[in-house]
């Protein structure tokens, strides 16, 4: 089984989630009254009603979407973290479309999620350009990015947007007719959830079925091989920033319609940066970054349950968070037991 890269890699991770368990378990052990009930709490707490996992869904739509903008980038070999000031900029875009009046519900939301997605696929270009042209660090330029698209939207929010019936940073309230509707009813599960399926759909069909996905996994694996075998870095850069950026937009907008009444974001979210994280865990594979955002949205949801009923803070969940990143991102963790199967199975084919 360890001889298998997929299943090797599988086995990884749920070996990583299980020492991070353990290791919350003990972390417990010393800061709580009632370990046993806060651990239980943070495991199961989720599956005992059926508001709590709606909950998971809930959180899990602008991971995945946060994570699915990510892993598309790396998986062409592109560190670029912009997809944080992106979903900022691109929640205030939502926010100027949303609180105007439209007479119609059903083109409300998809006009301000589709103008949402194309602005950030549009200022995905900018690290995309540099990059494709100069070679500048793409890391560099969408950090850079980020402070000045949060520092642009914070202006127009505040002299252009800002609501006059409430103190702070806030837009005033969406229309009705721009709220996405809830499918689950007894949960605020919204249609957000159903435009996610069909992204991670699309999104793998163009992965392994089109040229296009080819070319972004060829440049992935050797960006040599991709470009003496007559692949267009250039287009490609530009083209996988922008469907990237396009992804963060929709996801940005998608959350505001879907769980909010208003922008209401004084600071950057932070979904962008744990989309990196979604995409590392789920090894930029758009199944595997939903996967690994419904893991950390059960983890995150448990643990405020836990929080509310015990006296253990919520941040616990950022060790089990560390402990998985940790050992799942090393190089080293388990790869022993990897090459030794390799080797048998090797040995075992030449007998």
């Amino acid at each position: 089984m360890l001889a298998n890269e997929k299943l090797f890699e599988a086995f990884k991770m749920a070996a990583a989630v299980l020492l991070a368990l353990v290791l919350t378990f003990v972390v417990l052990l010393f800061v709580s009254d009632e370990p046993l009930r806060a651990f239980s709490l943070m495991l199961f707490s989720p599956l005992t009603k059926f508001r709590y996992f709606g909950n998971v869904i809930e959180l899990m739509i602008p991971l995945s979407f946060a994570g699915l903008a990510t892993a598309l980038l790396f998986r062409t070999r592109l560190f670029n973290l912009g997809t944080e000031g992106i979903f900022y900029f691109c929640g205030v875009v939502t926010a100027a479309i949303a609180t105007q009046t439209f007479a119609n519900s059903t083109l409300h939301p998809i006009i301000t999620i589709t103008i949402s997605g194309l602005v950030g696929g549009l200022i995905a270009l900018i690290p995309g350009f540099f990059r494709a042209k100069f070679k500048t660090d793409e890391l560099v330029t969408s950090l850079m990015m980020n402070s000045i698209l949060y520092g642009l939207g914070l202006y127009i929010i505040k002299y252009y947007l800002q609501a006059s019936d409430v103190s702070g940073v806030a837009s005033n309230l969406f229309q009705l007719t721009a709220k996405l509707p809830i499918i689950i009813p007894g949960t605020r599960i919204h249609a957000g959830f159903a435009v996610l399926i069909v992204a991670v759909i699309l999104l793998y069909f163009m992965l392994f079925h089109t040229r296009l996905g080819y070319s972004i996994r060829m440049t992935g694996l050797n960006k040599d091989f991709a470009k003496y075998s007559g692949m267009n870095a250039f287009w490609l850069f530009l083209t996988v920033h922008f469907i990237s950026g396009f992804l963060g937009g929709i996801g940005s907008s998608i959350e505001l319609l879907g769980m909010y009444n208003r922008f209401q974001w004084s600071a950057l979210p932070g979904l962008g940066f744990t989309g990196a994280l979604m995409a590392m865990l789920g090894k930029n594979h758009p199944v595997g970054v939903v996967a690994a955002a419904f893991a950390i949205s059960y983890l995150r949801t448990g643990s405020d349950i836990m929080a509310r009923s015990t006296d253990v803070p919520v941040e616990i969940v950022a060790i089990v968070e560390a402990v998985i990143v940790l050992f799942v991102s090393s190089q080293y963790f388990l790869r022993k037991y990897h090459e030794r199967a390799l080797i048998k199975q090797g040995g075992a084919d030449h007998a």
